[in-house]
């Protein structure tokens, strides 16, 4: 098969076709990969996002088995050919499939357990993903433990190395993330990749709500920027593999879908990479997958604009636009929550002393704008949108929290991270009121208590708040290669894809490229 390599453990030599009658036949039936025919079909003539899309489309019903199943499908998908679990966090074990998984493990080589690669933790334990097969698989139970719900990344292993050095525990290395990652074997990268490629497209429906380092609170792209460069590199330089191959193959049998991205090696090039341009086609497929050894190349010829100087787009007064349409409300927008009076606005600051809801700070409002500096001491705290429309979170870009509502009562509290559709919003404006609807409790939507001052959740009364965006710079700045944050800011490439969030204090250039970029509402230059 094109594009794909061999393993320590090879598989079965192809049947020579002696007849021109049976290669005709055969001919027909496996013009596809993997004698897939027209499985793929409808997502013929797609590219980039859309292609994602129609993958979804394709695979998005696994009828998959329980959690406790799933030791007896590991002997029709996970074993080697003497028999034994293959193992992708250990080169040491030699488990058998039927003794070796229950009991405890104090060190390496104990026991297997069933590792759920694209950790449950990220989706909240929830169905089908739990027991997707796709990406449960058998690892070693001491190693999978020390791996914990870290994302995958590079890193020297300062923390943990697996006999050795096979896999590693430690301080990301890998441009634009730098907290603890597990790295797995080169020898399993482009299978792990090409998991974790299937994992954001069979479940493009859930996975904004998903909340990783990794990811990027939407259907697409899904991942940051740091973690597309990472995957599409792990799965280049490790292509397809007879073992991927006949794996993809048993899931199939059980779980009745399939991986794309295996059986056409490279696909992901045409989704995130350099071929989302082009159209692709499930019967005339281009296979070719160049390696890409180098972690942060550079892009084709710097732009040359013509720069500011100083932008600063974090620190100082910002304008702020009130916001009076829908179509003003959008993923990466920084605004400001306030309620208005004839003479003055309130707008979302600190939080109060009972952890339960927001306080307030005044601000002046002139024909619809607020210009304040904000995330300061007794400044208003900037919101930043994150998600899809209908699925909106609110990220206070001070505290480094997400707006939350755990439970159906008269609060407004905060989360670390987006577990599911309590840090979730719809919202709409009608007559210049911004309408925040939690998506867990639907009756509560974000609002102004005058009499007892606070924003808080409310089902009635109360008064109306609206959101004011920080206005639009068209001006094209210049940005330091040591400029760090003063609060938190996302970064945008100008086709609007999500690159990165970075924190309080965090260099702002860590892992970009040269080229124009959408930081703090206003473009900016990376040389």
């Amino acid at each position: 098969m094109t594009g794909a390599s061999t393993r320590e453990w090879p598989g079965r030599k192809a049947c020579v076709v002696t007849t021109l009658l049976l290669f005709l036949t055969s001919a027909l039936t496996w013009a596809q990969p993997n004698g897939t025919g027209t499985y793929y079909q409808s997502a013929d003539g797609n590219k980039g996002k859309s292609l994602k899309t129609a993958l979804y489309d394709i695979i998005k019903s696994p009828s998959v088995k329980s959690y406790s199943d799933l030791f007896e499908c590991y002997k029709s998908t996970d074993l080697r050919p003497d028999g034994k679990i293959w193992d992708m966090y250990s080169n040491i074990t030699n488990f058998d499939p039927d003794k070796d998984h229950s009991g405890n493990y104090s060190g390496e080589g104990d026991m297997f357990n069933r590792e759920h690669s694209f950790p449950k933790s990220w989706f909240g334990n929830a169905s089908p993903m739990n027991s997707d097969l796709f990406h449960v698989i058998p690892t070693d139970g001491y190693v999978n433990n020390r791996r914990s719900n870290y994302p995958f990344g590079e890193t020297n292993g300062d923390s943990y190395k697996s006999n050795g050095g096979f896999s590693k525990v430690g301080s990301c290395t890998t441009p634009g993330y730098s907290g603890t990652v597990f790295e797995p074997n080169d020898e399993y990268k482009g299978d792990f990749a090409r998991i974790y490629f299937y994992m954001v497209t069979c479940y493009e429906s859930k996975v904004s709500s998903w909340s990783s380092p990794m990811l990027a609170g939407n259907s697409y792209p899904a991942y940051t920027q740091w973690a597309i460069d990472m995957l599409l590199r792990w799965a280049a330089n490790d292509p397809v593999s007879q073992k991927e191959i006949d794996r993809n193959n048993a899931v199939y049998k059980i779980q009745g879908n399939r991986n794309p991205y295996v059986d056409y090696p490279g696909l992901e090039q045409y989704v995130w990479g350099n071929k989302t341009d082009i159209a692709f086609s499930y019967d005339n497929y281009d296979a070719e997958v160049t390696p890409d050894p180098e972690p942060n190349p550079d892009p084709e010829p710097d732009p040359d604009p013509d720069p500011d100087p100083n932008p600063d787009p974090i620190e100082g007064e910002q304008t702020y636009v009130k916001v009076t349409d829908n179509s003003e409300i959008q993923s990466g927008a920084h605004c400001l929550l306030v309620y208005e009076t004839e003479t003055k606005g309130y707008a979302l600051a600190d939080m109060i002393s009972s952890g339960k809801a927001y306080s307030y700070t005044s601000v002046t409002i002139s024909n619809d704008q607020i210009t304040t500096e904000v995330n300061a001491d007794g400044m208003p705290h900037e919101l930043l949108l994150g998600g899809e429309p209908g699925a909106y979170t609110i990220y206070d870009t001070k505290s480094n929290v997400y707006l939350s509502l755990p439970s159906s009562d008269n609060a407004l509290k905060t989360a670390e991270t987006v577990t599911g559709a309590t840090e979730q919003w719809t919202i709409s404006i009608t007559d210049g009121y911004a309408d925040i609807q939690n998506n867990k409790y639907t009756n509560r939507t974000i609002r102004y208590n005058s009499g007892s001052p606070r924003f808080a959740c409310y089902s009635s009364g109360q008064q109306p708040v609206s959101l004011y965006k920080r206005k639009a710079t068209s001006s094209i700045g210049v940005i330091d290669n040591d400029a760090t944050t003063n609060g938190s800011c996302v970064v945008y490439s100008v086709d609007g894809r999500r690159v990165g969030v970075y924190k309080n204090g965090q260099t702002i250039t860590s892992g970009l490229r040269k080229g124009i970029y959408i930081i703090g509402g206003r473009k900016v230059v990376v040389k």
